[in-house]
């Protein structure tokens, strides 16, 4: 199939999720430093998860770092660097939106995505693939998904397999009427509820599935069943400003969020880090602190010594090339996006070294 018209590549970036902002005020509440924390972190149980755009940037950068990063979730997203992998010299805002969203294009060759990434690894772009047989992944597609469809999660079920993935190491959910959200036991609009355009929206669905908590049991054999219905405490607002350098080229933002039990403050136990990255139009200036708060991690973290991460996105930042404020899965930021070396992978890696007192 060959796509040559520009008004495609021009309206791409756009379309990578079509679902509308949700304005909120400006963050003001102060803001702390992560080396501030003195936590006392043990970095060998570092997992991550995310939901569409935050699903693909989990699974890259567990890839990336699959020497300190142990599990991955992905919730509606697809395989490793899926953009870039494509004949004909297709731009990867096409491949993503018409090969690892859609499947217009196809679904995605399995034995391309795998030899694209032991050449990432020959040019140690990436941590040795040997990592991956010892490393436990999460996914989810819901029956409803209509922005991520099935093909591209059955593609990364197999990708994660030919990985060396063992089986009791790969859960794959699917959830009927669950439409394209981050899924909770509770919180958040119908299942199987899809935003019209211009329809505001949290991205966040209510099937009555606790899948913070399916994460969490999943990765950590030790996890424990937490009692209270809601998290002992709020997330704080962080400065991500010194791990993300010029917000005009990462495309982060300044601020992110972070929850730090009771347990683990001042390094009075030791405690294990979860980075979770927001989908498209989930930034903390588009729904405020909402992914942060009821995505349903922090209640789980108060047992089990979890201090969780969300790093954030600016909404405003890259707004032609980025304008759903979504992580770079698709090279807004530079050809090296799925590596060890691009912006918003060594803005988080930065972020997990800070609290590791590294």
């Amino acid at each position: 199939m060959t796509i040559s018209n520009k008004a495609i590549l021009k309206t791409a970036f756009a379309a990578l999720l079509v679902l509308a902002p949700l304005p909120v005020a400006a963050q003001s509440a102060a803001q702390i430093r992560l080396s501030d924390l003195k936590l006392k972190i043990d970095p060998a149980q570092t997992t991550v998860s995310g939901i569409s755009s935050g699903a693909y940037m989990a699974g890259q950068f567990q890839v990336a770092y699959s020497g300190l990063v142990k599990a991955a979730g992905l919730v509606a997203g697809g395989p490793y660097d899926c953009a870039e992998v494509s004949t004909g010299g297709v731009a990867t805002a096409i491949v993503a939106l018409k090969r690892c969203m859609d499947v217009a294009m196809g679904a995605s060759d399995v034995d391309a995505l795998v030899a694209n990434a032991k050449a990432r690894e020959k040019a140690k772009e990436i941590d040795p693939l040997s990592n991956m047989a010892q490393a436990k992944i999460y996914l989810f597609n819901g029956d409803g998904d209509v922005t991520v469809k099935r093909p591209v999660a059955d593609a990364t079920d197999r990708f994660y397999r030919a990985l060396g993935v063992a089986e009791a190491n790969l859960s794959y959910v699917k959830l009927p009427k669950a439409a394209h959200a981050y899924i909770t036991d509770g919180y958040g609009a119908a299942c199987d509820f899809i935003p019209k355009e211009g329809e505001k929206s949290e991205y966040i669905n209510n099937c009555q599935y606790d899948q913070a908590g399916a994460i969490v049991r999943f990765f950590y054999a030790d996890a424990k069943t937490p009692n209270a219905s809601a998290a002992a405490r709020q997330p704080q607002l962080f400065n991500q400003a010194p791990f993300v350098g010029d917000t005009s080229r990462s495309g982060m933002a300044k601020t992110g969020y972070i929850y730090v039990p009771e347990a683990c403050e001042g390094g009075a136990q030791t405690c294990r880090i979860h980075v979770a990255f927001h989908g498209c139009q989930m930034a903390s200036n588009l729904i405020g602190d909402h992914f942060a708060v009821n995505a349903g991690y922090n209640r789980w973290a108060d047992v089990n010594n979890i201090v969780v991460l969300y790093p954030q996105i600016d909404g405003a930042a890259k707004p032609t090339s980025n304008p759903k404020a979504c992580w770079d899965w698709f090279g807004y930021t530079g050809y090296d996006f799925a590596r060890k070396s691009g912006f918003q992978m060594t803005a988080v890696r930065k972020m997990i070294g800070a609290l590791a007192g590294e």
